[in-house]
């Protein structure tokens, strides 16, 4: 255990149920089968490695979001129960990862698996070997499940999602105040639609977000953007959306219903938490995370701070105005071939007051390069 000193940060696998596709459908999960044998490969990697002490993954593990609107969405417990019945290799990979007695394994939910608790981990991911140490898989670093942003903290490094920084996809208390869904799962399931009934969903739906900001401004731009995915879907606004069923019956609300319940979203950003961070948490939506992690690390208790959410791997040393902190990005690993399968990995030197933050590109079946490396003080 004394020469392990490397903790590795990992994010949005979105592994989901496996699809029943009737002739003329096409599989509208992101996690493709040959990304999945990747990420299998790689947590076998991970378990065999004598110098990581730590693996966290901060979100999107699992996806029960990307469902298309006429299929009643599966919870993540039965996501995971079902793949463990077939013989998951992925699934069974991250089960022999937490019974690895050198090995802490921590997993914090994002907003593809909001819904995932503490039950469902212990259930899936404890650990049945009397002789190992620890509970298995740990549930949400040190933040409280339903705090909207479960965070991870180890010294002066905090490590969360991202998603709780993003206009369409933080949590949403005031709109959907039992759920807490946000307006990006209604967008993620039209078009998970769009690719189940054409095939094509080469476009994600963020992409529209720059788009319509610029021809109507901040104001109107939830509703635009919702409306725009359906339009692009084909989908009328009396479109029923099929939900999780609620107390053993069927619950559906229709388009309509939700452009409506939403069409407020930004004022109601604004009025939280004023004109500049609503504007940011637009930017957010499009991949530009690097002003929160400015803002967590304007606190002398933060200098790296490691997101996941936007799928673009990132490594940035430093601020115009903030001193001496990293924003280090995770990526993604279902984004393939266009984007790479990273991780982050932070290295503390033993006997020494520096930490090094890394961005690592796995090659498929064996360790890659690094991508980019940084240092800061402890």
């Amino acid at each position: 255990m004394a020469n392990r000193n490397k903790r590795v940060f990992i994010s949005d696998a979105h592994i989901s149920h496996i699809p029943t596709l009737e002739k003329g459908k096409y599989d509208y999960t992101w996690l493709q089968q040959k990304d999945a044998e990747v990420l299998t490969n790689f947590l076998k990697h991970l378990n065999g490695l004598p110098d990581v002490e730590e693996i966290v993954f901060i979100g999107d593990l699992f996806d029960n979001w990307v469902i298309p609107v006429d299929v009643v969405p599966p919870t993540i417990d039965e996501i995971i129960t079902l793949r463990k019945e077939k013989g998951d290799p992925v699934i069974q990979a991250l089960i022999d990862l937490c019974q690895n007695p050198a090995i802490r394994v921590v997993c914090l939910p994002g907003n593809h698996d909001m819904e995932l608790t503490p039950g469902v981990v212990e259930k899936h991911f404890k650990k049945n070997n009397t002789k190992a140490q620890g509970p298995g898989m740990i549930f949400g670093g040190t933040a409280a499940w339903n705090s909207g942003s479960s965070v991870y903290r180890s010294s002066r490094l905090r490590a969360e999602h991202g998603s709780a920084h993003a206009m369409f996809n933080a949590p949403d208390p005031i709109n959907s105040p039992g759920s807490r869904l946000p307006l990006g799962y209604y967008i993620s399931r039209v078009v998970a639609t769009r690719t189940y009934n054409t095939g094509h969903g080469d476009r994600h739906w963020w992409t529209y977000v720059d788009d319509i900001l610029e021809a109507v401004g901040p104001d109107k731009l939830a509703l635009c953007a919702f409306e725009a995915v359906l339009e692009e879907t084909g989908l009328s606004p009396d479109t029923e959306i099929f939900m999780p069923q609620r107390n053993g019956q069927p619950v559906t609300v229709t388009a309509r219903q939700i452009s409506q319940k939403y069409q407020n979203l930004y004022s109601q950003w604004q009025e939280r938490a004023g004109v500049g961070i609503a504007l940011k948490s637009i930017l957010a939506e499009i991949g530009y995370l690097d002003d929160a992690a400015d803002r967590l690390c304007k606190k002398n208790d933060t200098n790296i701070v490691v997101f996941g959410h936007s799928h673009d791997w990132v490594l940035d040393k430093d601020s115009w105005f903030v001193d001496e902190r990293i924003y280090a990005n995770c990526g993604t690993w279902c984004d393939s071939p266009e984007k790479p399968w990273t991780y982050v990995e932070i290295e503390t030197l033993r006997n020494t007051t520096k930490r090094f933050a890394r961005v690592q590109q796995w090659m498929g079946d064996k360790p890659g390069e690094t991508l980019k490396e940084e240092q800061v003080g402890l």
